[in-house]
């Protein structure tokens, strides 16, 4: 499944992975994808994207800035809203706003998801004044 995620240009859904594994001969249930999704979700190496419920896997190459500890591991997500391309976004610096969180609040943050919504790059440049 790691497999299918990482060559993907884009998420995926639990039955579009389900379909790729058919196509490939691996026969595996759908209860299974869902269980296996989860792990690799909980392990820091798919993540969730929140708007659509597809999945990723996450880049966790050594010149990434991802890392797989949870203090410092990114998971959040740029959509575009007009051609639905997902980028991840690594947020060295958020580590602040968690900081900030806990002492205005008392609440110490254990996990966070976060995902922007706006216009890629190539959408701005063909739809200049679109809000």
């Amino acid at each position: 499944m790691l497999e299918i995620l990482g060559a993907s240009s884009g998420p995926l859904s639990a039955p579009e992975i389900q379909e790729r594994l058919d196509a490939a001969g691996d026969r595996v249930d759908p209860v299974s994808v869902y269980r296996v999704l989860s792990c690799l979700e909980e392990n820091g190496l798919a993540h969730r994207v929140l708007s659509t419920g597809k999945f990723r896997r996450c880049d966790l190459d050594p010149e990434a800035d991802c890392e797989r500890e949870q203090a410092t591991h990114c998971h959040h997500n740029l959509v575009c809203r007009l051609c639905g391309n997902i980028e991840e976004l690594h947020c060295p610096g958020l580590e602040g706003v968690v900081a900030e969180v806990y002492r205005t609040s008392g609440f110490q943050i254990e996990d966070h998801n976060l995902e922007f919504t706006g216009l890629c790059q190539s959408c701005r440049r063909q739809a200049p004044n679109r809000r």
